[in-house]
């Protein structure tokens, strides 16, 4: 059971924009770090895949090491450093024993702060990624999923994506000169969150950090505003096919937006609603659609979306044959309606907590679960007091809660349902 968690972490501010949050565990001499700062795909300009490839291309070299070079370093110490980028932050992650956390946070300032963006490396990039989202169109559940995100969001909304043709197009314009304008005008400190988690020295840590990201700017970016663009409001059901020839398997996606984002005191009521009717392998969908008429290999109903106070959706999605979709169609459908005029029951709900916050305690098992649970928790601007609350959250959910939400939050007669594949 998690106790007290938050008093346990040790944080400090070593550098204007730089928080620093470390937390000692029982294992002895590795020490996980996880981190992230502003900068992702939502900061784009004049190319809506900038930002992608910057962080992307922050692992092929910097200006006074190539690629070999890191590469060979990490390796003769058994070391790891990686990064990735999502729609609002670039992330970054490590492991090492503890005797080598100072090489580790050098090297991990030298590519943050001075990536080399090479010619050659961005070809190969532009090449793969280019590869990649052409398979992508091949693709049912990619299909499906785009599809119906830009269907529901309006364009300019965060939630709704650049089409596969439009990221194809624009990966081809990519130059290395853009990836440096825009790592120039928007990487550095200000919303800098780094943890590290295991053999830990909080104060030796902080020397590494002011010796290594002392002279790194002040980013101007800043966590957007709220929106008060809103997902569609739909009059009516909207069904759109998507025809991908020769495809052994077909997705559908089906549901419409939720109005709330994480925030918002229904939330949890809703998510819940959609874990008992399909968030893992004992929820109803997979139990009935699956197990008993024998439709599909895999169906899921969640709630997404509701990031950086973003309103949300909810959906649920499936894979099944060709033959067999209209089948599907009719068994969802039977299963939505018997979700949504009898609700759920209260067993139903009292397993789903225990499933939820058994998983949440298992996932602070390791280094990483926890130095995860940490980043996340201070990227959605929520005090470190929050991971300890969070199960009492979930535990004092009621079913009338749960219920009132599904009819609340559920429109049956208004939604998007989407299919991909051989048509």
């Amino acid at each position: 059971m998690v106790t007290c968690l938050a008093k346990k972490i040790v944080t400090s501010k070593p550098l204007e924009g730089l928080n620093l949050y470390s937390l000692v565990t029982n294992i002895k001499d590795v020490v996980t770090v996880k981190g992230s700062f502003l900068g992702g795909d939502i900061f784009a300009k004049k190319n809506i895949l900038v930002p992608e490839i910057a962080a992307s291309m922050l692992d092929l070299g910097t200006r006074t090491k190539d690629k070999f070079q890191i590469s060979s370093t990490l390796e003769m110490v058994g070391a790891r450093i990686a990064f990735s980028s999502g729609r609002y932050r670039v992330h970054f992650s490590a492991r090492c024993l503890k005797e080598n956390v100072g090489l580790v946070i050098k090297l991990l300032a030298e590519q943050l702060m001075g990536p080399a963006y090479s010619e050659n490396d961005l070809k190969t990039t532009i090449k793969r990624r280019n590869a990649e989202l052409k398979k992508l169109k091949e693709d049912t559940r990619t299909r499906a999923i785009l599809t119906f995100l830009r269907e529901l969001y309006p364009t300019n909304h965060p939630n709704c994506p650049p089409s596969l043709n439009a990221q194809i197009d624009a990966i081809e314009k990519i130059r290395a000169t853009d990836l440096k304008d825009f790592h120039s005008n928007n990487y550095g400190l200000g919303s800098f969150n780094i943890c590290c988690v295991g053999d830990v020295d909080h104060s030796s840590i902080e020397k590494h950090l002011l010796e290594n990201f002392n002279d790194w700017c002040l980013s101007g970016l800043k966590k957007p505003k709220p929106l008060t663009i809103k997902s569609k409001k739909l009059k009516e059901k909207m069904e759109k096919t998507v025809n991908i020839p020769d495809k052994s398997s077909s997705d559908l996606i089906t549901g419409h937006g939720i109005g709330i984002n994480r925030e918002h005191k229904d939330y949890y009521s809703v998510m819940m609603s959609h874990f008992i009717l399909g968030g893992n392998f004992s929820a109803r969908l997979m139990s009935t659609v699956r197990d008993q008429e024998g439709l599909t290999y895999g169906i899921q109903s969640t709630t997404a979306g509701i990031e950086e106070d973003n309103d949300g959706h909810w959906y649920i999605w499936g894979t099944f044959p060709p033959d067999k979709i209209d089948l599907a169609k009719e068994s969802i459908e039977n299963q939505l309606k018997l979700w949504y005029r009898k609700g759920v029951t209260a067993n139903e709900l009292t397993a789903k907590k225990a499933t939820i916050t058994g998983n949440y305690q298992v996932g602070l098992d390791t280094t990483s679960g926890l130095a995860n649970r940490i980043i996340t928790t201070v990227e959605k601007g929520k005090q470190l007091s929050f991971m300890d609350q969070y199960l009492d959250i979930i535990n004092e959910i009621t079913l009338e809660e749960v219920n009132d939400a599904i009819v609340r939050y559920c429109d049956l007669d208004n939604r998007i349902t989407v299919i991909a594949g051989s048509i």
